[in-house]
C-alpha cells in the first residue's frame, strides 16, 4: 500500500470518530446517567466531616452566643415553707387568706397546674402558719371586746369601742369562685341574709326569699367532685344568674356554725365572721365605695 492511501485510511478512521462523538453529545434523547438516591453508600471525601463528626464551631462572635434552654424550667416545691394537710372542704383560696398568701404564690410554691384540684389528706406548704390569737379583751373605758384578734396595721383608727357582738344561727359554702353563707334573722328582721362573698375582693347580700312548704327546684347536674347549693342559698345561686355565674359550682356541701356580728357605732362597715379558716372580714359597704371585703383578723 503507498504512503498516500494509508494517510487517507487515516484521515477517514479519524473523521468517523469525530462524527460519532459529536453525534452522542447532541442526541436531544439520550437518557442522562440517574443520580443517586442517597448519599450513603458514597465515599467520604477526605477533610470533609461525616454525620457523626463534630462541626467547626462558628467563628466570633457566634461562638459565644448562649445556646437556647432545650425545655421548660422545672417547677422546684418550697422545701423551706411549713407544711400543712388539706382537710375536708378546705380550697386553696380559704388557705390562702388563712396563711396570708395569694392563690397564685401558693401554686407556685407546691407546683399545682390546677389550683381547684387540691384534696383532703394533701400536704401543703405555706409560708407560715398564724399562732392561735389571744383572748381578746376590752380596751380600757370599753365594755365590749372584739370577738377576734386584728391583723397587724389591719386595725382602723375608728376602731376604738365595738358594739356588743351578734351571734346568729349560721351556715356556709364553699364554692369555685368564693364563698357564700347565711346569717340568720337580726335584731325586728324576719327573713334572713345571704352574704357572697367573691374571691375577687367583692361581696353582696341577698334576702332569703326560701318560703316553707316551697317546692324543691330543678337543679343542673353538677359535674364529678363539685355540688350544687340547697336551701337559701342555692335558691339565690339558681335565681341570680350573676350569682351562679361567678360562683360556679361549690366544692361541698353547705356546713353549720356560729355566725357573729360586730359593729363600731357611727361606721357603716362592719366585721362579719367568715365561717371558716377562723378569718374576720371587714365589709365595706357601697357608701364607701364599691362593695369591697378585706381580711382584718381572726379568732
Amino acid at each position: 500500500m503507498s504512503h498516500n492511501r494509508i494517510l487517507l485510511l487515516i484521515a477517514a478512521l479519524m473523521a468517523a470518530a469525530l462524527a460519532c462523538s459529536l453525534s452522542t453529545g447532541g442526541d436531544a434523547g439520550a437518557t442522562p446517567t440517574s443520580l443517586p438516591t442517597s448519599f450513603a453508600g458514597l465515599p467520604t471525601a477526605t477533610g470533609l466531616p461525616t454525620a457523626t463528626s463534630q462541626p467547626t464551631p462558628f467563628p466570633t462572635p457566634f461562638a459565644t452566643l448562649t445556646p437556647l434552654p432545650t425545655s421548660a424550667p422545672t417547677c422546684v416545691i418550697r422545701t423551706d415553707w411549713p407544711t400543712i394537710v388539706v382537710q375536708a372542704g378546705d380550697t386553696l383560696f380559704g388557705i390562702a387568706l388563712w396563711t396570708g398568701t395569694t392563690v397564685a404564690q401558693l401554686a407556685q410554691a407546691n407546683c399545682l397546674s390546677n389550683p381547684n384540684a387540691i384534696t383532703a389528706g394533701q400536704v401543703l406548704r405555706v409560708p407560715h402558719i398564724p399562732p392561735a390569737p389571744p383572748t381578746a379583751t376590752p380596751a380600757p373605758g370599753c365594755p365590749n371586746p372584739w370577738f377576734f384578734t386584728f391583723e397587724p396595721g389591719k386595725r382602723l383608727p375608728t376602731d376604738t369601742c365595738p358594739a356588743p357582738v351578734i351571734r346568729i344561727e349560721a351556715f356556709g359554702q364553699d364554692f369555685e369562685g368564693g364563698r357564700a353563707y347565711y346569717y340568720g334573722p337580726i335584731g325586728g328582721d324576719t327573713r334572713g341574709t345571704i352574704y357572697v362573698i367573691y374571691n375577687n375582693g367583692y361581696w353582696e347580700t341577698h334576702p332569703d326569699t326560701l318560703n316553707p312548704g316551697d317546692p324543691a327546684p330543678v337543679m343542673p347536674t353538677p359535674p364529678p367532685g363539685r355540688f350544687v347549693p340547697v336551701g337559701p342559698i342555692g335558691k339565690v345561686w339558681l335565681e341570680v344568674p350573676g350569682v351562679r355565674a361567678t360562683l360556679g359550682w361549690a366544692f361541698e356541701p353547705e356546713a353549720t356554725f356560729t355566725g357573729r356580728l360586730q359593729t363600731v357605732p357611727g361606721m357603716s362597715y362592719f366585721y362579719v365572721d367568715h365561717g371558716k379558716w377562723g378569718v374576720v372580714l371587714r365589709l365595706y359597704p357601697v357608701d364607701m365605695g364599691p362593695n369591697r371585703w378585706e381580711v382584718a383578723g381572726r379568732y
